[in-house]
């Protein structure tokens, strides 16, 4: 791929920007460039505002900024395969004919299960054991992450777990992630 690829971000907290972010960054070094504009004309500060922008977010992000991407970050709050699948579903069916270039990042239940994950493998690197943490409760699973009970997440220990980022081993223990990563293989291969 020889152009740098434009995206925009629309996402319910700082803690699914980051993430993304940084996934892109230690991915796929220097084929991905954030349209900051779009992202000062375009927020969401939770699930309902993500829902409630969608449709206006695509049509600016692919009309009047030219993104070639844009990821859509939105906690499931659930753990329930069909309830999981019925939100892809209304986000995408959201996204009309943009769906090919619209990557949605749907963990179960949030995304500092993802994060959960990857601490728990920067911590024991050489475990092979495979535990579920995504049944753990978001309140908890968020404790875990960045200690006792903050409102925002704390981007620091975010990013201490993030520098550690194995897509290829937390592919093979979260679905959710799986199923995140492959849309960007999928849509790389566009280009």
């Amino acid at each position: 791929m020889n152009s740098i690829l434009t995206y925009g971000i629309l996402c319910e907290d700082a803690a699914h920007k980051n993430f993304i972010t940084r996934y892109l960054q230690q991915q796929y070094p220097d084929q991905f460039l954030e349209s900051a504009e779009f992202g000062w004309r375009t927020r969401a500060s939770n699930a309902k505002e993500v829902g409630d922008s969608l449709v206006d977010a695509v049509r600016l992000g692919f009309t009047r900024f030219q993104l070639d991407v844009l990821f859509v970050g939105r906690d499931s709050d659930a753990t329930d395969d069909k309830r999981i699948q019925s939100l892809i579903d209304s986000l995408h069916l959201k996204c009309g004919y943009h769906r090919p270039k619209v990557v949605l990042v749907v963990p179960v239940q949030c995304i500092e299960h993802w994060l959960l994950y990857l601490q728990k493998h920067r911590d024991n690197p050489v475990s092979t054991k495979n535990e579920t943490l995504e049944l753990i409760r978001r309140t908890e699973a968020k404790e875990m992450v960045y200690g006792p009970r903050k409102r925002d997440p704390d981007l620091i220990k975010s990013n201490e777990i993030l520098d550690h980022l194995d897509s290829a081993w937390l592919e093979q223990y979260s679905k959710s992630f799986n199923h995140f990563h492959q849309q960007v293989v999928d849509f790389l291969k566009q280009y």
